[in-house]
Formats: structure tokens, C-alpha cells, sequence
């Protein structure tokens, strides 16, 4: 309902001439009759009437006249290329990313803190030209919603710490996922608006967070791993806006306000990345947050695909063997965006390679992983490297017994 409000409160401001229109024919109609005179109130009518034909026909000529065209094959070479010095690009079975190794490594190395900025994020002039049509059209695809969100509003190196800012999440649908798309108008002989322009400088490297007009919202997801070492996948619905079709980790989704920590003191990205996969991870695999033991960041990316934004994945140990979450079905709220949960078995330690994640998994399942998946993969196997990393050896030993 929240959604289908916001909508209309877009197309209200939209067709606004069209409203001031209704309200002249409607006093026009009411006062035909009685006083002022019937002139006035004919030519009101007539007016408000007039008014509202012709704006309506404006806005639905321009509607028509307007497409968002994907950029097919577009594996951001280029820009990969670009931001070899970030880390390696991780490649899923639609989308490509860059995981931030020199990040990675200070979110196990150290706590970093989290402030949480005000005003909120505002989505800029030029992308609210384009919300209502895009709004309209992505409403018909998949199931989305327009709770608040968090957004990155830093970078994690060469800031003291990660700023936050709350967003809608229609702000994000607006801006990151403009971003593999080209607006054309008719009778232009180039595009409106360039996807590309809104996430690479004129010299083509990634724009830092900080200087980003995008929402970014925080993507999160964590690899649950059952006492007898087998990980759980999530099989999304086509309906999910996240990976519609594909596998997903065990939990994920976005940050919210509701996942930081009530005590300021506890305000790090780690622990609100943590309290935010678990949250997901409770939703879609239905658990109780005793069957949880414990979980630790693992890695952060930039899903170039989706305009660059945010992703920051973990790993979570859980207090269930794999038969056990097999008995469990999936709650009705979460039906239209989750189909399946299954337990898997990953290739032997040994193996794992954090350029090639997704060998990690059984050949059957490589074709539909998700991006959140392979980063996720890609992650834990550089942290099964680090002997510092929390959950090292208890997942060791859960994945070799």
C-alpha cells in the first residue's frame, strides 16, 4: 500500500496541472447552478476541463515517446581494467564487480566506525525527471517496496569513518539502477541520459562514494553454514527484485535503520553489517535467533551492475544440521520473493580460490549463482587464508569432519 501511495503521490505532482484542472470543472460544475454567475462558473469549467486534456495528453505522449534501453553485453571491460588496483573483478551469471581486497583487509584488521549523516539522501533534479516513468515500468516486473534504507555515503579507506545516510528505497530504483540503462526520447539522435555517466568520471575510473549522486544503498548477505559444514542457498522467485531467478546467499537484502545498534558505542560497520545479515538470514531461511551461534564480516564489493553500489557480505555459523533446515518451509510473507532453501556441499578447502568462486560450488548450480553469491564466496576464501579471521577455525572444522 506504502508503495502504491508513493506512486500516486509521484504521478499527483506529475499531472499537477491536470488536479488544478479537476478542481476548476469541479467548482464549475457545482456552482452552475447558483451564484457566481453561470458564465463564470461554465468558463471554469470549460477551462479546468481543457486544462487537464491537454496535460494529460502531454504526459502520456511523453511516456511513449520514452524508452530505458539495457545496455546487453555490457561486462564493464573497461572499467574493470580501470580499477585493477581495487582487487579482482568477480563475475556472476549476469553481473560483474570489483571485490575490495584493500577494504577487506581493514574490516578484519579493525573495528571501523559508523556515523549516521543527516539530511537524508535526495534524489538529484535531473534523475527525478525520469522517476515516475521507470517507477511505473519496474512496478510491473517484480515485487518492490518503499521502506527506508541505508546508503554508503564514504569510502571505507581515506575516510575516519563510514558515513551513513537514510534513503527510500525508491530513491535507489531511480538512481544505481538507472545505471545499466540508456534513456532515449524520440527524435533524438543520442540518449538523454547515459547509464555510465552516473557511475565513471570523464576519465572512466568508478566515482568514490563520497563524490557519488547515487543512493548506494547497503546491500548485505551472509553464507550460513549448518554443524555439519553444508552452506544454505537461497533459490529467489522471478518476482524478487534482488537476483530474480538465481541463487542468493543464505540472507540478503539492504541495511536498514533498524540495524544499528541501540548504543552508540556499538556504532561500527561490522556489527550493523552483522545485525543486518542476520536479520535477512532469519527472514528467508526462517530461523530463530538462538539457532544462530555467530557471524563475522567477510568482504565488501562494488556490484558494478547495479551502479557500482555497496555490497558487503559475511559468514555465519549456525546451530542446525543441514536435515534440519530441510524440514523447514518457507514463511508465506516471504513466498513471493523466496522459492527454495537448500543445503550444499562446497568444494574442499583446499581448492578454494578467491579469483575462481565459483568452482567452489557444485557444477550443477554455477550457471545461476547471483552476484551477492559469488562475492560472498570470493570473500570467504580469501578469509580462510587469514588466521586472524574470528570464524576461521571452527568453519575449517565444520567443512573437513
Amino acid at each position: 500500500m506504502r508503495t502504491k501511495l508513493t506512486i500516486w503521490r509521484y504521478r499527483l505532482w506529475r499531472f499537477r496541472l491536470t488536479t488544478v484542472g479537476i478542481a476548476l470543472a469541479s467548482f464549475g460544475a457545482a456552482t452552475a447552478l447558483v451564484n457566481p454567475p453561470r458564465t463564470v462558473s461554465v468558463a471554469a469549467g470549460l477551462a479546468g476541463a481543457t486544462l487537464s486534456f491537454m496535460e494529460t495528453r502531454a504526459n502520456r505522449r511523453r511516456s511513449e515517446e520514452l524508452r530505458f534501453q539495457p545496455r546487453e553485453g555490457d561486462k564493464y571491460k573497461d572499467v574493470v581494467d580501470q580499477s585493477a588496483a581495487l582487487g579482482p573483478s568477480i563475475e556472476s551469471a549476469r553481473d560483474v564487480g570489483i571485490m575490495l581486497s584493500r577494504e577487506n583487509a581493514e574490516l578484519r584488521k579493525r573495528p571501523i566506525r559508523a556515523i549516521l549523516q543527516t539530511p537524508d539522501y535526495v534524489l538529484p533534479r535531473d534523475l527525478r525527471t525520469w522517476s515516475l516513468d521507470y517507477l511505473t515500468r519496474r512496478a510491473k516486473t517484480g515485487k518492490i517496496y518503499n521502506d527506508r534504507v541505508l546508503c554508503l555515503a564514504s569510502d571505507l579507506l581515506g575516510d575516519d569513518v563510514a558515513k551513513l545516510r537514510a534513503a527510500r528505497y525508491f530513491d535507489f530504483l531511480c538512481s544505481n539502477l538507472l545505471a545499466p540503462l540508456d534513456v532515449w526520447q524520440v527524435g533524438r539522435k543520442s540518449p538523454a541520459l547515459r547509464g555510465r555517466d552516473l557511475i565513471l568520471d570523464p576519465e572512466g575510473r568508478l566515482i568514490p562514494f563520497r563524490r557519488s549522486r547515487l543512493a548506494n544503498i547497503i546491500g548485505v548477505s551472509t553464507l550460513a553454514f549448518t554443524t555439519d559444514g553444508q552452506l544454505l542457498l537461497v533459490s529467489q522467485t522471478p518476482e524478487n527484485m534482488g537476483s530474480p531467478g538465481l541463487l542468493a546467499p543464505s540472507g540478503s537484502g539492504a541495511l536498514e535503520p533498524k540495524d544499528m545498534p541501540d548504543n552508540m558505542a556499538d556504532w561500527t560497520i561490522q556489527t550493523i553489517v552483522i545485525n543486518g545479515a542476520e536479520r535477512e538470514l532469519q527472514e528467508e531461511c526462517h530461523l530463530e535467533a538462538n539457532e544462530i551461534r555467530r557471524s563475522a564480516v567477510v568482504g565488501h564489493g562494488r556490484w558494478i551492475s547495479r551502479g557500482a553500489m555497496p555490497e558487503f557480505c559475511a559468514a555465519t555459523l549456525l546451530r542446525l544440521t543441514g536435515d534440519q533446515m530441510l524440514d523447514r518451509s518457507v514463511r508465506r510473507v516471504e513466498r513471493s520473493f523466496v522459492h527454495e532453501v537448500m543445503p550444499v556441499n562446497l568444494a574442499p578447502v583446499r581448492l578454494w580460490d578467491p579469483r575462481r568462486p565459483l568452482e567452489m560450488l557444485p557444477r550443477k548450480h554455477r550457471d545461476a549463482v547471483s552476484w551477492p553469491l559469488a562475492l560472498g564466496l570470493a570473500s570467504l576464501a580469501e578469509c580462510v587464508n587469514d588466521e586472524s579471521w574470528p570464524l576461521r577455525n571452527e568453519l575449517i572444522s565444520r567443512l573437513t569432519d
